[in-house]
């Protein structure tokens, strides 16, 4: 068998990675819509997904808007429209009738650390923050815009302390 080796990739195992972490997981993708019926149509009939508005506090739009903001199941999930089957990502929808922005990922990134450290490694690394500069809050509520060396615009959250690998979304990891 030839197989052909580089220095970049010398076809070696996957990485191991540390048991436990949530930092770097990919939680939500946000992509945007014109025409809701289409976005709809096209979405559930080709790749069987699932949808609901999502609720005015997470923010969504008024119930029974024309133009609603969409939670969206990718596969198996919970109740919470989080997944629990690993490779199910879900999707947030949002309209955008003027343009449509890039898809972006929603990712998380460590919770018992400062965001300016990780803005300070994006920095390192050739990213940029695109729009305010984040502070750290308490809860649930920090997040900051990234833009990857390539342009890829990517919304890092730095969830509380409390958020554990214990979760039911984690289940499928138990040893």
């Amino acid at each position: 068998m030839n197989e052909r080796k580089t220095e970049n990739y010398p076809y070696r195992a996957p990485k191991k990675y540390p048991n436990k972490d949530l930092h770097g997981r990919a939680r939500i993708m946000t992509l945007y819509y014109k025409d809701f019926k289409r976005f709809q149509n096209f979405y559930v009939n080709v790749l069987g997904w699932d949808m609901i508005e999502l609720p005015v506090p997470a923010g969504g739009k008024k119930p029974g808007s024309e133009n609603p903001s969409l939670l969206i199941a990718t596969g198996p999930s919970y109740e919470t429209y989080e997944g629990v089957v690993p490779g199910h990502m879900n999707v947030i929808a949002h309209h955008a009738p003027e343009g449509l922005p890039k898809p972006m990922i929603f990712m998380e990134i460590h919770g018992g650390r400062p965001v300016a450290e990780t803005i300070e490694n994006v920095i390192a690394h050739g990213g940029k923050v695109v729009g305010d500069e984040p502070n750290d809050k308490e809860g649930w509520v920090t997040s900051a815009h990234i833009e990857d060396p390539s342009g890829n615009v990517i919304q890092l959250w730095r969830p509380g302390n409390s958020r554990t690998w214990e979760e039911p979304e984690t289940g499928y990891d138990r040893e």
